[in-house]
Formats: structure tokens, C-alpha cells, sequence
């Protein structure tokens, strides 16, 4: 490729500075979002939100894109590539504790940032119409649900959002990093991850009474510790393995015993072939354990996402086209065990996903009831995001 100086697209200062006059909007719009949190495949005022305002710029929305999904096509003025860029939907099942006056009340929480993701797209999406004939190639902006249960990008997929892309992007906001940073790597970003659903069985009886039914959480307990030793003892030092348990219910009362105890865990890995081994051994440990204590155990996998890794061309364009204005202080940073189904798109077409610092010392991690924005991350994610996909199109596909 030509140098950043050679290859600038002509928008890309002037797109630069729209946004910027934008970011008190942005700042309401994820506000907006936030205050009114879905779960995946739930996302329903958020879909009709998002579908209404890509509406009011002119643009054909297709609504139900993987159930509860939005897509719209932005055609620019001359020929070129079809670049997808995608932000998420859904948010946790977390009661929020960051005391913001804008806190969701529900129980239900965007304790990871998508919010921010949202509106970063939505004002990318207004200044890019604002410039259409300008623009080489199409655009195509997705909003997925479900990335919080790894399922949302595969229905899309199926639904056709992959039909005549040339390539991925993506971003999230990353609250280890702070504000004026940016991740950008040449290869592995996230770990594959595998959810499952275990679910150990007994028999109910009165909790005075033991001898009289197997107790399936004894039982479950067992297995969760068990669980723990894929890590300490069968994996290799160097192979990268997580395992957790992040969810176990069961029974209603101090003095019953109830028939069954589910749990929720995950793994996360970089080989398949960890991958693979944990799998078939999450399966044997809950079995074993339970079936040594009298009950029965049942794993099912409820998720999937694979490694998400950078396309090196798009890498090397991201780098230079943030580093070229100083929009971001660039640096390079090992996997994170964190996942993510954008890597649905990225195993299929040449992808970036990029990491947008928006915390640093003294914020609460990902996926924590006190959870917070940096909020100038929104204006950073949607100028880092716009300038990658500004110089992505402009490759030469």
C-alpha cells in the first residue's frame, strides 16, 4: 500500500470534524441507550430506536437481520469495496451500581460498553450520509444482538449480512486502557470461548434427612472444584486455558434439598485443540464426580465463538491512518481471555476489531455492577473506527 500522506481520503479531516461537532449528541445518544438496557435477543426498543434513527438518514434499514438485528446499506458515489462495520445490541443481566443519574433501574445493565458502541456507529452513520458521493464503495452498518451470549453474529450471518463484504470491523471499548489509547493488533485479539449448561440431579428430600436421596448440590459443589483442576493440572504451561463457573442455582429453602442444581460456566482458549480437550474433559469431570456421588450430570454447550483475530493488512492501515493525525497513542497488547462473536465475520472475511481505551487505575473491569465509560471514549471510538474504515475501503480490494 501507499503511504498514510499518499493514500488519505479526501473526507477524512473534514469527517474527522463533524463528528467532533457531534459528540455532545453522541454523549445523549449512548445516555439514551443506556438508560434503557435489553438482554439478547430481547433488544427491542433498542433495534427500533437504532432502525428509526438510520432511517431518517435515507438509508434502506432491514429490521429482524438474526431475529432481533439491524442492517443498513450506505452507497457511496463511485465504485469500491463493501465494508461491514458492526456495533452490539445487547446488554447484561447485572443491577448497575455505578451511580450515574442515567443508571438503568431494571436490573439489567450496559455493563460492558456497548452502549458507547452504539452511538459511535449511529454518528459515524449520520456523517458518512452527509458525504455519500464521496465515499468509494458501500458501507454497511450492523447491529447485532446477542454478542453477550455468543449467538447474535452467526443468526445474521445466515440472515446474509456477509453478502458481498470484503471486510469486518469492529471495536469495544476497554476499561484497563485509558482515553487517548487504542489496541491495535497484527493477529490474535480474544480467545475462542465455549458456554455450556450443567446441570447435576439428585433426588429432593427433607435436609434433616440425609442417606434417604443423593444430594445434587453436594454434588455440584464437588464439580466445581474439580472443574478447576483442567487448569492446575492437565494443561501445559505455555497453552492458555480458563475455566469458570459463573452461575449455580438450586433449591429454595434452608431445609429442602432440591432434585436439581444448574450451573453456568465457560472456557477460554487460543488452540483448538485445548480447546477441544477441556471440552470433552468439563464433560467427564461433572459426570465422574457427580455419577461418584449418586446423581447425573448433563452438559450442554449453550455458545461458541472462535479466536478473534486481526487481518495484518487492516492492522497496518489502522496503525498508520490513527498514528498519521495523532488521534490515539497506538499500541500492541497480548490476547485478551475475554470473547467475542465478532469473530464469526472475522474467520470468514479479513477482519479488525479494535480495543478503545476508556478507563485506566481506579475503573471497575467489564461486566462489574459499577461499570463506567470514560465518555470521551464515545467521540474516540466513533473518529478511530470511521478513520480505520475511511482507509480500509480505500486498499485497493
Amino acid at each position: 500500500m501507499t503511504g498514510v500522506a499518499e493514500a488519505l481520503p479526501a473526507v477524512a479531516s473534514r469527517v474527522d470534524r463533524e463528528l467532533a461537532e457531534r459528540e455532545a449528541a453522541l454523549v445523549r445518544l449512548r445516555r439514551q441507550f443506556h438508560g434503557h438496557p435489553e438482554l439478547g435477543f430481547e433488544e427491542r426498543w433498542t433495534a427500533a430506536t437504532v432502525a428509526r434513527l438510520l432511517g431518517r438518514l435515507g438509508l434502506v434499514v432491514r429490521n429482524g437481520v438474526g431475529r432481533t438485528g439491524v442492517v443498513a446499506d450506505l452507497e457511496g458515489g463511485s465504485p469500491g469495496p463493501r465494508i461491514l462495520v458492526r456495533a452490539e445490541l445487547d446488554a447484561l443481566p447485572v443491577r448497575e451500581a455505578a451511580g450515574e443519574e442515567f443508571a438503568a433501574t431494571s436490573g439489567t445493565a450496559h455493563a460492558c460498553g456497548h452502549d458507547a458502541h452504539l452511538a459511535a456507529l449511529i454518528g459515524i452513520a449520520e456523517v458518512l450520509a452527509h458525504h455519500r458521493e464521496e465515499l468509494r464503495g458501500s458501507v454497511r452498518f450492523c447491529f447485532q444482538p446477542a454478542e453477550e451470549l455468543l449467538a447474535g453474529a452467526a443468526g445474521m450471518i445466515s440472515d446474509g449480512v456477509l453478502e458481498g463484504v470484503d471486510a469486518a470491523l469492529g471495536a469495544h471499548v476497554l476499561a484497563a486502557l485509558p482515553y487517548g489509547t487504542v489496541a491495535v493488533n497484527s493477529g490474535p485479539v480474544l480467545s475462542g470461548a465455549d458456554f455450556f449448561r450443567a446441570t447435576v440431579a439428585g433426588g429432593a428430600g427433607h435436609a434433616g434427612t440425609p442417606g434417604q436421596f443423593a444430594d445434587a448440590i453436594v454434588a455440584a459443589a464437588h464439580a466445581c472444584t474439580a472443574l478447576q483442576a483442567l487448569v492446575a493440572r492437565e494443561t501445559s504451561p505455555g497453552e492458555l486455558l480458563v475455566a469458570g463457573i459463573g452461575s449455580v442455582r438450586g433449591g429454595n429453602a434452608a431445609n429442602a434439598a432440591p432434585e436439581e442444581v444448574a450451573l453456568l460456566g465457560n472456557l477460554r482458549w487460543l488452540e483448538t485443540e485445548v480447546e477441544r480437550r477441556a471440552m470433552h474433559r468439563v464433560e467427564e469431570v461433572f459426570s465422574g464426580v457427580a455419577g461418584a456421588l449418586g446423581c447425573s450430570a448433563l452438559v450442554e454447550w449453550t455458545g461458541h465463538a472462535p479466536v478473534l483475530a486481526n487481518s495484518p493488512r487492516l492492522a497496518s492501515a489502522a496503525r498508520e491512518s490513527i498514528e498519521a493525525d495523532g488521534l490515539a497513542a497506538v499500541i500492541e497488547m497480548p490476547p485478551l481471555t475475554a470473547s467475542d462473536d465478532f469473530a464469526e465475520f472475522s474467520q470468514r472475511v479479513p477482519g479488525l476489531f479494535l480495543g478503545i481505551g476508556s478507563g485506566g487505575p481506579g475503573y471497575p473491569p467489564h461486566h462489574h455492577p459499577a461499570f463506567r465509560v470514560d465518555e470521551r471514549a464515545v467521540l474516540g471510538t466513533a473518529r478511530v473506527l470511521c478513520r480505520s474504515l475511511l482507509y480500509a475501503a480505500d486498499l485497493g480490494w
